[in-house]
């Protein structure tokens, strides 16, 4: 059809697809190298979490912070207030802080999953070692960021939303915390 994009109506056409995601990915990179939470950000996620929380969400990378950050900053934007949501947001890379990744590593993983991506699953399974250390601190930092944070003690919706953000939303969730769960999928994905 003339005028139909190839990816059919109302799809953006597969070669914006790319380049939106290639210009979300270069923004990433960018963040990864400066970025840095400023004091009056800091002040405002710690009125959002207690302080044990605070310290856990500190040990992450100052670019995953900012990420987080802004996670939290557009969920605001959009009219989201529910405070376990706002809580996940700036939680949800926490389980980073166990195995931090260094810049390449983080390209790694990019090129990994763009090029090669049920290999860099499997490459996940098992101890952060060696060549596939990133691949494993990918796949494994939801499962640890729940660790981390429900040893400093948050709601059992904040851990599930930690647990899944980058994947399916378990069962036993109800209607409501799977819509809390897919917004914050939403913003974590750009």
């Amino acid at each position: 059809m003339v005028g139909v994009p190839s990816g059919g109506v109302g799809r953006r056409p597969d070669n914006l697809m790319v380049h939106s995601r290639a210009a979300y990915r270069a923004r990433q990179l960018w963040d990864a190298l400066l970025a840095k939470p400023k004091m009056d950000q800091l002040d405002a996620v710690r009125e959002r979490l207690t302080p044990s929380q605070f310290e856990l969400f500190q040990r992450m990378h100052p670019s995953e912070m900012s990420h987080a950050i802004r996670m939290c900053e557009n969920l605001i934007a959009k009219g989201e207030n529910h405070p376990d949501l706002l809580k996940a947001a700036l939680l949800h890379d926490v389980g980073k802080a166990r195995q931090p990744l260094r810049i390449w590593e983080r390209v790694q993983i990019v090129l990994g999953q763009k090029f090669f991506p049920q290999r860099t699953a499997r490459w996940g399974v098992g101890e952060p070692q060696g060549w596939r250390r990133a691949f494993v601190v990918a796949a494994q930092h939801p499962t640890w960021g729940a660790e981390m944070a429900a040893a400093v003690g948050v709601s059992p919706l904040v851990l599930e939303m930690i647990r899944h953000h980058q994947g399916e939303a378990p069962d036993h969730l109800n209607k409501d915390e799977r819509e809390l769960l897919d917004k914050l999928q939403a913003v974590d994905n750009g």
